[in-house]
């Protein structure tokens, strides 16, 4: 049944500050509805309050219901009571008036500078278990125990081949290019599990290690072995995160690409910042990622969060 309701609509997500903020055509439009049902009074009292939540919109921009809720019961009943509304309009009522295709080369989003030959790493975060002794339990109802986040890393196609070494052979062993392993650690391994925070500056990087060791090289592919370590520390906000990382990778030795990569970091962190719902969970406690190559589907090539750090033009 949630299949044929779902079949319904177009999904899609966005990140709310830039439509909330910013002058392309598909923020304007956002901006035409997103103050309108549940959340125009309290919008019009606070211009600077999120627009954050769910909308269900016709493409013309009539506002057919919204919600700012995780309970997956209240989005099934929005959901009902917008088709419901839509049912109800009219063909010139539904569709714009203008085709928005022509609209389309004045938005700019960080998506299309995706690299060509680039390569996509996404990160999953989540915390993990607290087995030491003395460890305070855990509210198994409060959605904060279960949350998980993710992120991706972009690297460029030259970005790679200074990862990856010419002639690989087994027993070959190196440091990955410390400036990529630095930005990575610093903007991607950060406190997300729950909600937004903040990324590491440059001067706030104690350690940002990752080695490699090739284990076997057969049939043009070299096995990789990667051991790392991490510490960052934020000390105005009295926030870090310190672990190590292990994992493995396999790498194309002609071509000088990864063909596979599986990395896991197993951290202690603690401190919050303003949006990532730690302020009565200080730590320290341990935050585990996991990193993996992300495919080639249109959803993974998301932008990463703390894409304007990259420095690409």
């Amino acid at each position: 049944m949630r299949e044929l309701l779902t079949e319904n609509f177009v999904l899609c997500a966005d990140e709310v500050w830039r439509l909330q903020h910013l002058d392309a055509p598909d923020c304007v439009h956002f901006r035409t509805f997103c103050d309108e049902g549940e959340f125009g009074r309290l919008n019009a009292q606070d211009e600077s309050r999120t627009r954050q939540g769910t909308y269900c919109v016709s493409p013309s921009g009539v506002l057919l219901g919204s919600a700012n809720h995780r309970d997956p019961r209240r989005i099934e009943r929005l959901l009902r009571s917008s088709l419901a509304k839509w049912e109800e309009l009219s063909k010139s009522e539904r569709l714009l008036e203008t085709d928005p295709r022509e609209t389309l080369r004045e938005i700019e989003r960080p998506e299309y500078r995706f690299p060509e030959d680039g390569v996509a790493v996404r990160i999953n975060v989540r915390d993990l278990p607290r087995t030491y002794e003395g460890a305070e339990a855990l509210d198994a109802n409060d959605w904060r125990t279960h949350a998980w986040n993710f992120d991706y890393a972009w690297f460029n196609a030259e970005e790679v081949r200074r990862l990856v070494p010419e002639g690989l052979s087994k027993g070959d062993a190196w440091e990955l290019d410390p400036a990529l392993v630095e930005r990575t650690f610093r903007l991607h391994l950060v406190d997300i599990a729950r909600g937004q925070t903040l990324h590491y500056a440059r001067d706030q990087v104690r350690a940002a290690t990752l080695r490699a060791e090739v284990v076997k090289v057969r049939r043009g592919v070299a096995e990789l072995a990667l051991t790392g370590e991490i510490h960052l520390v934020d000390e105005d906000a009295e926030r870090g995160i310190r672990g190590t990382l292990l994992g493995t990778a396999s790498v194309r030795v002609d071509e000088r690409d990864f063909a596979e990569l599986k990395l896991v970091c197993v951290a202690e962190r603690w401190g919050t910042t303003q949006f990532n719902r730690r302020h009565d969970d200080l730590g320290p406690e341990p935050i585990g990622f996991a990193l993996h190559l992300a495919t080639d589907h249109p959803t993974e090539k998301v932008a990463p969060t703390a894409f304007w750090e990259y420095g690409w033009r």
